[in-house]
């Protein structure tokens, strides 16, 4: 599991690549909060290089999600493919967050 940061106009993304699971969900959601402790205005989580994901990588986008709808933000996920896809929806988090297809889709709708 990797996490790389770029900024897209004001939106701060994060690049997660690799697998998600109870190996690396404690590591990256420490790491995904550091950077949220800034209270950044608009976040997109790209999921495009994610591999894999568990329940414990869910609760890592999930906490995530949290944080920043509780100072006010607003948080898109984008470019989750394959299994990766199956499972966010499986799971209900096509309900519960804005997926996108691709970072240009998410990008176009932030407020």
């Amino acid at each position: 599991m990797n996490i790389r940061t770029r900024n897209i106009e004001a939106i701060l993304a994060i690049d997660i690549t690799g697998k998600l699971d109870t190996q690396t969900s404690a590591s990256a959601s420490e790491e995904v909060m550091k950077l949220l402790d800034l209270n950044p205005a608009k976040v997109l989580l790209s999921l495009a290089s994610l591999e894999f994901i568990t329940s414990m990588g869910l609760l890592v986008i999930l906490r995530a999600a949290k944080h920043v709808r509780a100072y006010g933000g607003n948080l898109k996920v984008s470019g989750a493919r394959g299994v990766v896809k199956q499972v966010l929806e499986i799971s209900g988090f096509d309900s519960l967050l804005d997926l996108y297809d691709d970072e240009e889709q998410a990008v176009r709708f932030f407020q």
